[in-house]
């Protein structure tokens, strides 16, 4: 009876073992593949884009500016241009209608040929140009009040030139003036002065 009581736990704990032993030898359930991902959606259709806005409407065209293109595009002419080709047209264009480009190219042109009074003459010609009140003249004005500066100097220099010229002429002459009366006056002495013997008759 001892035994038996001995047996019976070791029994029941061989059993537990075997089930425990059969629950880890059993197979485990194969996993559950994954699920098949769902298929990509269609791409949903473009939106629709709206049309580009319309170019903006081109500036107008200031006359200011198209005159002052006019002007530094003489002005390079008259720079690869040399001094008798300046004044052949300038002589060409005094001899045109007084437009206001006319008269406006053939100031600039008289600023640059280098002869006496023409810068006088170039600002006359921009003094009349600035003072017109014709609407289309007033593109050609405001580049002629510009120029009005600089043909004043031009004319100021000139004219102050000019009277140095004069002056050296006037006082030339009064050299001359004196010279020719101080060989009179040695012509005078010379035949006042007494004669020596044997000097001629």
């Amino acid at each position: 009876m001892h035994h038996a009581r001995l047996l019976l736990p070791v029994g029941v704990l061989a059993c537990a073992f075997a089930l425990g032993g059969c629950e880890l030898l059993q197979p485990k359930p194969p996993t559950p593949a994954p699920a098949a991902s769902a298929p990509p959606e269609p791409p949903s259709a473009p939106a629709s884009v709206p049309p580009p806005p319309p170019p903006p409407a081109s500036a107008p065209h200031d006359p200011i500016d198209d005159a002052g293109r006019q002007l530094q595009a003489w002005q390079e002419e008259l720079r690869q241009s040399t001094p008798e080709q300046v004044a052949l047209q300038a002589s060409r264009l005094a001899a045109e209608p007084a437009l206001p480009p006319t008269a406006l190219h053939l100031a600039l042109l008289w600023l640059n040929t280098r002869a006496a009074g023409d810068s006088a003459r170039a600002w006359g010609v921009l003094d009349t140009l600035q003072k017109q009140a014709d609407p289309a003249a007033q593109p050609w004005a405001f580049w002629a009040r510009l120029l009005l500066p600089r043909a004043a100097e031009q004319k100021r220099l000139e004219e102050q030139l000019d009277r140095q010229a004069a002056q050296m002429r006037d006082t030339q002459r009064r050299i001359d003036q004196l010279n020719g009366q101080l060989e009179a006056l040695k012509a005078i002495e010379r035949s006042l002065a007494p004669r020596r013997p044997g000097d001629g008759r």
